[in-house]
């Protein structure tokens, strides 16, 4: 198989990559606005320099590259490298925010995979601009850099289509990308405004209803506060937790949303799961806090708010995980690996996978019972799977559990409390950004690269990952 690899051409990467840096470019540029009214100077020359640099960057490889139908192993690739480019062009903006190079990396890459863990401890202690780009990167990521630069800069008709399989869920028939990815891109604005005005109707200061609006529709889960939303009027609780829900359905449930009616919604199998998990999280931590947490003080509010945030994996929080018992976070690491809807903007293993792994189960205890002859249609969510898209699905759990395992492993080996590693690990391969307090300046430089490493393969996910690290994916023969 390693002989039969067929390896990416290299000026077609680079060509795509300069089209998703041209749109990180303006995007960078955008925080500008509220560095000049804060008068943080150094900031604002800080992203006009890294915008321009960056589109500039982008500019040159369209042109010194010629653009050629991408393959599917190519969009993957792209896909899972602008991040990387991402993380080390935020990176210098975060220095001059007052972080150290590995803490900037760390925090970059949190922003822009939506992560949520921060290497900020006071955030009154940054810029107010360092906090606006943190929100806006999450936004952007949340949507992905994909469907917007399809929306922005593609014409309709281009190759680029492929781009747009990377982002959505299997079998999702997509007749047009580029009016796929714009009528997505304008959804996606839509429920983010809403939620900024009904934070605004709350009580919530403009700046923290912007950044707030901005992380909660993308799942990322980064505050401008040290207490996360501790401390919010309950209504304005009530009105994240909508938008933390349609963060975590499938991007493409919104198209089918406006063309079906609510009927799409009611029949949608990953909905219905998200919305029972969710439930059954809510039950449970109101149980903990009322027994083995009761000392904490916690109510109903708090089990709602909480129970929500970790299934979508938005990672906004009323109360303390590192305060509440083995029991609570024992708890908390069940939806935090499960995560919200394939194709949506939340992380983790995903409900449609955990769906496939238990009708994988099933099927493997009733094949003992059934006589041979029989043939059963392997059935997920209404639809037929076929052996390779099974194999897919399995792999990916697999390698996922691997990767959660061997990091926590070397958390443990360093002398870290199991527990509280497990529990970092998987908020950073879970993308949800919830921490126990090991996520911190204090931790050592590979403790903070491994969880870094992991905030990129659980946003990306394991076959791109594992494809951009592969020498034979760079090097191999080419064949024609």
């Amino acid at each position: 198989m390693r002989i039969l690899v067929r390896p990416v051409r290299h000026g077609v990467v680079l060509n795509y990559l300069g089209q998703l840096m041209m749109l990180l470019g303006a995007a960078i540029v955008v925080p500008a606005v509220v560095a000049l009214p804060a008068a943080e100077w150094t900031m604002l020359l800080a992203h006009v320099v890294a915008g321009l640099v960056a589109a500039g960057v982008g500019w040159l490889l369209r042109r010194s590259t010629v653009e050629s139908a991408i393959r599917p192993v190519e969009a993957l690739v792209v896909g899972g490298l602008i991040y990387v480019v991402v993380t080390f062009t935020l990176a210098p903006i975060m220095r001059l925010g007052g972080l150290s190079w590995i803490d900037a990396i760390f925090e970059a890459m949190s922003s822009c995979t939506t992560t949520g863990l921060s290497m900020i401890g006071d955030t009154s202690a940054v810029p107010r601009t360092l906090l606006f780009t943190r929100a806006l990167m999450q936004w952007y990521g949340g949507l992905g850099f994909v469907i917007l630069t399809l929306a922005v800069l593609v014409p309709p008709g281009s190759s680029a289509s492929r781009l747009l399989t990377t982002q959505l869920e299997k079998g999702e028939v997509v007749p047009s990308a580029v009016a796929a990815a714009r009528s997505l891109s304008h959804l996606y604005l839509a429920y983010t405004l809403a939620a900024i005005l009904l934070l605004l109707m709350g009580g919530v200061g403009i700046f923290d209803s912007f950044c707030y609006g901005l992380t909660t529709v993308s799942t990322g889960g980064f505050a401008t506060h040290n207490a996360s939303v501790a401390g919010f009027w309950w209504p304005s609780l009530l009105a994240l937790i909508p938008f933390m829900l349609l963060g975590a359905w499938p991007l493409t449930l919104y198209r089918r949303w406006r063309a079906e009616g609510l009927q799409a919604v009611l029949g949608d199998a990953q909905v219905r799961v998200l919305t029972g998990l969710t439930v059954i999280w809510i039950a449970a931590l109101m149980i903990v806090f009322r027994t083995t947490d009761a000392a904490l003080g916690h109510g109903a509010m708090d089990a709602v708010f909480v129970g929500v945030s970790l299934q979508t994996g938005t990672g906004f929080t009323t109360v303390s995980p590192a305060a509440l018992s083995p029991l609570g976070k024992l708890l908390m690491l069940l939806p935090m690996n499960i995560g919200g809807s394939l194709g949506s903007t939340a992380g983790a293993i995903k409900i449609y996978r955990v769906l496939v792994v238990l009708a994988l189960l099933r099927m493997t205890i009733f094949r003992t019972v059934l006589r041979p002859a029989v043939v059963t249609p392997f059935m997920v969510g209404g639809r037929s799977l076929g052996r390779d898209e099974v194999e897919t699905v399995a792999g990916f759990v697999i390698g996922y559990i691997a990767l959660l395992v061997l990091s926590t492993a070397c958390f443990v080996a360093a002398g870290f409390d199991p527990l509280g590693s497990l529990f970092e690990c998987s908020s950073a391969l879970g993308a949800s950004g919830f921490t126990v307090g090991l996520a911190s300046t204090a931790l050592p430089v590979w403790a903070k690269l491994v969880l870094t490493f992991n905030m990129w393969v659980g946003r990306i996910e394991i076959v791109p990952a594992a494809l951009v690290l592969y020498p034979r994916v760079w090097m191999g023969h080419r064949r024609r």
